[in-house]
């Protein structure tokens, strides 16, 4: 399939590859990774930029690795292989695999070149593509139904003391970040009367997310189930990665972050229902209505234009695509 069929979110628009110094840098930090988990024989195949930089691992005798670098993580390392172990051993989805079930034994720390702390953490690489490529409604029900099976689940999980989830308390719910887009700096991407509309979204929003972190039903959710975070293996044949944004909540809130991506997208309905059907299938399903769903998203959608009027070049194409999804939840 042909990288221009793959469905790309529009938070995705700004991760580019890594030009040739960056390349370089990233190779010496996989090396450094190599040496300092002592794993003989392995080089670089190839660097991958998602949120992080992974680098693929490769042996002569042993398996292929995915070698993940990050720096300032958002979770506590010990509480995403906490979660991911759990799901691997209570459940029968299948996930991302870890290196070793140990976190000594799966994480290192090397320098970045400017001195700061560079998180190295080791899983064995999983084939397949993106869930973006291949969305059919039998994989969108299959989605449905792995949610429900990791929500039984945690359900019933009783996590181990001293984890350090985090808590979707309100949009901004990153430690260290404010709400910008409706700063009068950003005026030529969200104007006064757009910037109205989205400061009583938000509060709305902020609202509801506060009283769902005092719901009955919290439980450890993975936090970011979407469509670059699944592979497609065959029809209705998935595998959930990237655990490092595990929260507790209740289940509304995976459910809301994944029926976000591909909103604006033609087959949307057809594909949230599916889901819906999927998740039918094991538990009960968690949404309370339409209203509900639309802050939701709404919240996750202002929380991705707020990084982007930040961080990404390409500001204007973020924020066509984010902002009719905020504006849209304006009473």
């Amino acid at each position: 399939m042909a990288a221009r069929d793959i469905y790309v979110p529009p938070q995705r628009i700004g991760i580019r590859a890594l030009d040739a110094s960056e390349a370089a840098h990233a190779n010496s930090l996989a090396r450094s990774a190599i040496a300092a988990f002592e794993l003989d024989g392995y080089t670089v195949a190839d660097l991958v930029r998602h949120s992080n930089v992974t680098a693929r691992l490769v042996s002569a005798t042993g398996p292929t690795l995915a070698l993940r670098l990050r720096r300032g993580p958002s979770v506590d390392s010990r509480t995403e292989l906490a979660w991911l172990s759990a799901v691997r051993q209570g459940t029968g989805v299948r996930v991302l695999e870890p290196y070793a079930e140990e976190f000594d034994r799966n994480t290192r720390t090397v320098a970045h070149r400017d001195g700061t702390p560079v998180e190295c953490s080791l899983f064995l690489w999983a084939d397949g593509r993106p869930l973006a490529a291949d969305l059919t409604r039998l994989n969108y029900c299959e989605l449905g139904r792995m949610t429900a099976q990791l929500h039984e689940f945690a359900a019933s999980w009783q996590p181990a003391p001293g984890l350090k989830p985090l808590v979707w308390d309100r949009t901004m719910y990153y430690a260290g970040t404010r709400l910008v887009i409706t700063d009068p700096r950003y005026a030529e991407f969200v104007p006064a009367r757009h910037a109205r509309a989205v400061e009583s979204v938000i509060a709305e929003a902020d609202a509801e997310l506060g009283r769902l972190t005092r719901a009955p039903d919290r439980m450890f959710l993975h936090g970011n189930i979407e469509m670059w975070n699944v592979l497609s293996t065959g029809p209705g044949e998935l595998r959930l990665l990237d655990f490092e944004d595990v929260m507790v909540g209740p289940p509304v809130l995976d459910v809301a972050i994944t029926l976000f991506y591909g909103r604006e997208r033609p087959d949307y309905t057809a594909l949230a229902e599916a889901y819906e059907a999927g998740y039918r299938s094991v538990r009960p399903w968690p949404v309370r209505d339409s209203r509900q769903l639309a802050l939701l998203t709404a919240a996750r959608a202002a929380m991705l234009l707020n990084h982007a009027l930040l961080t990404e070049p390409d500001r204007q194409s973020v924020t066509d695509r984010l902002l009719p999804l905020i504006l849209g939840a304006a009473r």
